[in-house]
């Protein structure tokens, strides 16, 4: 018969009359040991549902107004560089300071791990006070204007550019021209708009610092019918290399009108040439226009290519946002260390942000006009 005390599963007895603890209670032990070790891992990795979990990208986009085509190319870059494992958030900022502090609340609400987009600077500078308390980094892949890195490190805002600088332009201009005109005579026009007079400028300004000045400066009235009155006045000018800052549609106009006067005139411009034309008149072939390549490097078909213009940018700036995320994870370090340490590869080649926290993955490059498209000169 088995007496109630040989059954016990809690206490032994040694030789030397000492209780010990038994099996049944070692292996429970055990048992508690492993479960509290598992709890340690769990805190100290991430459960594979967490680590499964989408990436969040918020996208703050022009969605309404004049600027809403450029906005949908942001929109469709964001969605050409997600995945099943990763979703967006789509905000309008409607390129107005009260639109991007919404835009921003919303992506905020919607708790987006990092932000990319913007492509009017009041937006962004609504936009990045909300986010960078909110400690998400945005990737801003429309606005050049420096001012918002130099208040980047001011203020702490957490924004990285893969716009290109805002002087890119005339920059590329300045060059093209020490390149190809240094020793002929040239003159500067440009329609008397924001940008047309500031760009002419700041090329007037680098060029002279290099020695070469322009032997004829003038401006016109922009959406003319005819330019007759200046192309007579380049003519009488005596130059035939021209630097045209203003829109597609009165650069064309200028040089049919100046055609029409026996003037063979070699008509240089800004990224404003890559601009959907906006009347009858074309431009002719053999015009040169300095422009981003994510602009203009793609062969036009009937349907828009899928990364064209801002798209490009934008899906460039998903793929870091995903890449950047994932490397967080399991890690002890943030995403803005990520972002200012690490090069990202991109579908369009390794992408690494400078001390200034700016990415030059757009640079500006000459496009000569074919009568059909924009072909990339070889060496410029």
């Amino acid at each position: 018969m088995v007496t109630e005390a040989a059954n016990s599963p809690s206490l032994g007895s040694r030789a030397d009359g000492t209780q010990t603890l038994g099996s049944a209670t070692m292996i429970t032990r055990h048992l508690l040991s492993f479960a509290g070790l598992g709890l340690v891992l769990l805190a100290t990795h991430p459960s594979p549902s967490r680590a499964a979990e989408p990436v969040r990208i918020g996208v703050a986009a022009p969605l309404s107004g004049p600027s809403e085509i450029l906005g949908r190319q942001i929109v469709a870059g964001a969605e050409a560089g997600t995945a099943a494992d990763r979703s967006i958030t789509v905000a309008d900022t409607a390129c107005s300071a009260a639109g991007g502090a919404a835009a921003a609340n919303r992506l905020v609400e919607a708790r987006a791990e990092v932000a990319i987009g913007f492509l009017c600077t009041s937006a962004l500078e609504a936009a990045l006070p909300i986010l960078s308390a909110a400690a998400i980094p945005v990737l801003d892949v429309g606005v050049r204007a420096e001012r918002i890195l130099d208040r980047r490190e001011r203020e702490g805002w957490l924004v990285w550019r893969l716009a290109p600088a805002s002087g890119a332009e005339a920059a590329a201009i300045a060059a093209y021209v020490r390149a190809h005109w240094a020793a002929s005579p040239f003159a500067i026009v440009e329609d008397g708009s924001a940008y047309g007079r500031d760009l002419a400028d700041t090329v007037r300004n680098l060029l002279e610092e290099s020695g070469l000045r322009p032997a004829f400066v003038d401006n016109y009235r922009p959406a003319e019918e005819k330019q007759f009155g200046l192309a007579r006045r380049i003519g009488q000018s005596g130059v035939i290399r021209v630097l045209a800052f203003g829109t597609r549609s009165d650069v064309a106009i200028l040089a049919r009108d100046a055609a029409a006067t026996k003037l063979d005139l070699e008509i240089v411009g800004g990224e404003s040439l890559v601009d959907a034309r906006g009347n009858d008149v074309e431009l002719p072939a053999g015009i040169v226009a300095l422009a981003p390549g994510f602009d203009v490097d793609w062969v036009p078909t009937e349907a828009p290519p899928a990364d064209e213009g801002y798209a490009r940018l934008a899906r460039i700036a998903t793929e870091i946002a995903v890449a950047g995320v994932n490397q967080v994870k399991g890690s002890e370090r943030s995403l803005v260390e990520v972002l200012s340490a690490e090069t990202f590869e991109t579908f369009a080649g390794p992408v690494r942000f400078d001390a200034r926290h700016a990415a030059d993955i757009a640079p500006f490059r000459a496009y000569r006009w074919t009568g059909e498209r924009f072909e990339a000169i070889g060496g410029s």
